[in-house]
């Protein structure tokens, strides 16, 4: 498909005569949105193969988004949140083709999951909460009935083609949205939310994705609630408040790593150019748990901070200049090797608007990469 492109892309207009018998020696629907429309607009009017004409009756279906189909990079969220409350979807962006593609939701109403992508693009849910039926708490407010919950071990693997999950062997405990990393060839499960105290916190195990098991490593030296974890140079990298911790698989050691200078939880991180971006989130008091928005004193603006993993210490980066009231809680994400922010840009209590921002590390500078319909999410 890329030699065929590559020649194409060399003389359009000379060589676009021959698409329709480039197009029968290819397997069309394996190629991307973006690409089909491209090449489906060179299609010449009045060809009258076979193949350009099954194309064009075709269309419609081509243009339908499918999962397992495209070779678009692609935003995942796991739990979007629907109009109804307490209703969730999970679904694809792409922000080349500005479509969603929906994917089936996790079993059994699961929420609060990790998730990891490997480098095969296989997606991996973990831990999590569902719902216990006939079961609910007021929490001694009448009225106001919330659903009670059963924190899970779960673990499933997302098949593509047939979308659907499909259960892999259970963790060996269980976690609130845990930290989930690929590092090496296994992916680890580390800490959770405030989930069997401080020792399952700790716990950090690894997955054999070709012996389907999982087994203990060395725990973290500390507690964490809202931590995110990246990969580095194949070391793994804690973060939450102004703690960071480096672990190294082969070794099984952990180290603790220089501090940062703002204390935050809830933020997001990526490893991106051989460093870190610890972007967004809420400030926390560890002493009295007070959280407030990480932005600027008129609060139009997200904290960043970067870490170079080969001088150990942080510095502060430019802000993401967000919206008024937008969300600090921002997903940090490297599309077409760019750095990333997708941030809602809306009060919680107004109609949700998104918006990608990206960075220019040449400039220290982000700047808006593109708003998201209301239509698309």
């Amino acid at each position: 498909r890329e030699a065929a492109m590559s020649w194409l892309d060399y003389n359009t207009v000379s060589r676009s005569q021959y698409l329709s018998t480039v197009l029968s020696h290819l397997r069309i629907d394996a190629l991307s949105e973006v690409i089909q429309r491209e090449w489906f607009q060179g299609l010449p009017p009045n060809d009258k193969s076979v193949v350009v004409q099954g194309l064009y009756k075709s269309m419609p279906r081509f243009f339908k988004p499918r999962l397992g189909m495209t070779k678009e990079e692609m935003i995942i969220i796991v739990e979007a949140a629907l109009e109804n409350p307490g209703s969730y979807s999970t679904i694809c962006y792409s922000p080349q083709a500005e479509k969603v593609y929906k994917l089936c939701n996790p079993p059994s109403e699961l929420l609060k999951v990790g998730a990891v992508v490997s480098p095969d693009n296989d997606i991996y849910i973990a831990g999590g909460q569902v719902p216990l039926k006939n079961a609910k708490s007021n929490h001694n407010k009448p009225g106001k009935f919330q659903p009670t919950f059963r924190t899970v071990n779960s673990f499933y693997w997302f098949d593509a083609q047939q979308n659907t999950w499909i259960p892999k062997t259970p963790m060996l405990c269980v976690r609130v949205k845990p930290s989930l990393v690929w590092c090496d060839g296994y992916i680890y499960a580390i800490g959770g939310d405030s989930v069997g105290g401080e020792l399952n916190r700790r716990t950090v195990e690894r997955y054999d994705c070709e012996k389907d098991e999982w087994t203990l490593v060395s725990p973290l030296p500390s507690a964490f609630q809202w931590s995110v974890a990246v990969v580095v140079h194949d070391c793994i990298y804690v973060m939450a408040y102004n703690l960071t911790y480096c672990f190294i698989p082969r070794s099984g050691i952990w180290a603790e790593m220089a501090k940062r200078q703002s204390s935050r939880c809830l933020a997001s991180a990526a490893a991106f150019d051989g460093k870190i971006f610890y972007l967004g989130g809420l400030q926390a008091d560890n002493n009295s748990g007070v959280r407030l928005p990480s932005s600027t004193l008129d609060d139009s603006s997200i904290a960043v901070e970067v870490y170079d993993v080969h001088k150990n210490e942080w510095y502060v980066a430019a802000n993401i200049p967000a919206k008024l009231f937008a969300d600090p809680c921002v997903r940090a994400v490297v599309i077409s090797n760019f750095l990333c922010v997708f941030i809602r840009e809306t009060h919680m209590n107004e109609k949700a608007k998104y918006a990608i921002y990206q960075y220019d590390m040449d400039l220290d500078q982000w700047f808006l990469r593109q708003q998201i319909s209301e239509r698309v999410l």
